[in-house]
């Protein structure tokens, strides 16, 4: 006699459906921008129906600021593996960029980009992402152990030019005429970065204990 397959539990089939609709959001804000990037075409394309996406978010704001969190936690498992074993505080500095480039110029980070820029026009949007946009830095600072002149402050301003400058490349990326040229300005920072730290411009404090 056949083994009788277990049903999905509802919590399940939710999570199921929450990983569908953030792999075809990503995929629609990659391919055709905010503005297109509707709740029907990511319903579409993550093979769900509209009643079932409404049910997981009411809106697009809720849906791209799901998004937004959801990368946000597959970076920082990226950026984990990336800095692990490296423990010398100016290592870990000068591997910014490069750990950067890697995550936020893949498709989900353009995704992100996309939906930053969108908020710009969308108050709902807008309202939803302010915190969750300060969560994840204040997040990201933690974890990356960036530092940077002084205080946090300092750090924050770093991280944030390292983060901004990287999005700017990625999306020079699918403009420039050598798109695997745009890597020689990530280089430039390190080695800009490389010279902060060699004129006291930029400087890095004591480790944090575990």
């Amino acid at each position: 006699m056949a083994e009788k397959v277990r049903r999905r539990t509802q919590a399940e089939r939710s999570a199921g459906t929450r990983e569908a609709l953030l792999t075809a959001a990503i995929e629609a804000l990659h391919e055709h921008g905010y503005a297109a990037a509707s709740t029907m075409l990511v319903a579409e394309n993550a093979g769900v129906s509209r009643g079932a996406m409404l049910h997981q978010f009411p809106t697009k704001a809720d849906l791209m600021t799901f998004v937004v969190e959801a990368v946000f936690e597959q970076e920082v498992r990226h950026y984990r593996e990336y800095l692990e074993g490296i423990d010398d505080p100016k290592q870990r500095l000068l591997a910014y960029p490069d750990m950067a480039w890697d995550v936020l110029s893949r498709p989900s980070g353009v995704a992100v980009l996309e939906i930053l820029q969108g908020s710009r026009s969308d108050p709902q949007l807008c309202e939803k992402l302010a915190p969750v946009q300060t969560r994840i830095e204040t997040e990201a600072l933690d974890f990356t152990r960036l530092a940077a002149p002084g205080e946090s402050r300092g750090a924050m301003a770093l991280m944030r030019l390292v983060v901004w400058a990287i999005r700017g490349l990625s999306v020079a990326q699918v403009l420039a005429p050598a798109p695997g040229s745009i890597r020689d300005s990530v280089k430039l920072l390190r080695r800009l970065m490389e010279a902060g730290l060699e004129t006291g411009i930029l400087s890095v404090g004591p480790e944090k204990t575990k």
